[in-house]
């Protein structure tokens, strides 16, 4: 009867163990997952932020906005513009567009001129609204990522940024990819300091259903 009790406990023991440790597992995977992409999304938001300011105030400063497709060919204006943008830290490719939808300056140059139809992020980047995104690259996938065909595979910030002249009028969107491993590295170190934190909350739960045990055997 005595043995029965004892395997029973042990029984019980075990099976609050796995489950102490599942739920602390289940609960720090969901909360890295959370926490990553919450400040992932807030850093990308705000690298969109910046660099449209940055983006803007050149337009401001040159007092180009106006004149960046005045004519068929590359202006002045746009030449100057598209070295700023050519400028960026760690660019891996940059297109600027007129309102009409048309790459009129580009990083690659065979690129000039082609117009991606059904590109909504470049339709809402005209009304207005910054994208900033942590893309994986697939050739396979969007049309305008056809030319990173050589970065299968990696992940790039991709951003469409609109720029705005001195009334306020978006007069051109730049869109870039860049690589950023900052990001990618701060997310993975958010997550392993949480499975350090669940490995460390596993094994106090662990002994303290062990101590308790103890506690009761001897009484």
């Amino acid at each position: 009867m005595v043995k029965s009790e004892t395997q029973g406990r042990a029984t019980s023991l075990i099976v609050l163990m796995v489950i102490g440790v599942f739920a602390i597992a289940a609960a720090h995977y969901i909360l890295a997952q959370i926490l990553s992409q919450s400040i992932t999304n807030g850093m990308l938001a705000r690298e969109g932020q910046v660099k449209q300011e940055f983006l803007s105030s050149i337009l401001e400063a040159e007092r180009s906005a106006g004149d960046l497709f005045t004519q068929p060919g590359p202006s002045p204006a746009l030449l100057s513009f598209g070295a700023h943008v050519r400028s960026l830290p760690g660019i891996v490719r940059a297109n600027v567009y007129s309102p009409d939808g048309f790459i009129r300056h580009s990083t690659e140059a065979n690129m000039v001129g082609i117009n991606f139809s059904g590109n909504e992020e470049l339709k809402e980047a005209f009304d207005g609204k910054i994208t900033s995104v942590l893309e994986t690259i697939h050739a396979s996938g969007k049309p305008e990522h056809l030319a990173l065909a050589r970065l299968e595979g990696e992940k790039l910030i991709e951003a469409y940024i609109p720029v705005a002249g001195p009334d306020g009028k978006i007069v051109t969107v730049v869109e870039f990819y860049r690589k950023d491993t900052w990001i990618e590295t701060l997310a993975a170190d958010i997550e392993r300091n949480l499975w350090i934190a669940a490995g460390i909350s596993c094994v106090i739960l662990v002994l303290l259903l062990l101590l308790s045990t103890r506690a009761r055997t001897a009484n």
